[in-house]
């Protein structure tokens, strides 16, 4: 498999127009997703990534000629 073959199928995936909802759901898709909850349940989301990225920059600053001071 080379290395675009994922690439495409994204792509194709996210250009495609199964991802959207139709014209009678789409109110109650976006009434479910941007309702109250919205920035609790995005900031749960993005926690894990904020958490990583901290101690992967721990790590490089600790290591033997990581950032220089």
């Amino acid at each position: 498999m080379s290395r675009t073959d994922p690439l495409t199928f994204l792509g194709a995936l996210l250009a495609s127009g199964t991802v959207l909802a139709c014209e009678t759901c789409r109110p109650l898709v976006q009434a479910g997703i941007f309702n109250e909850h919205f920035w609790g349940r995005l900031a749960i989301t993005l926690l894990p990534f904020g958490v990583i990225l901290f101690v992967a920059a721990r790590v490089h600053v600790m290591r033997p000629g990581g950032a220089r001071r």
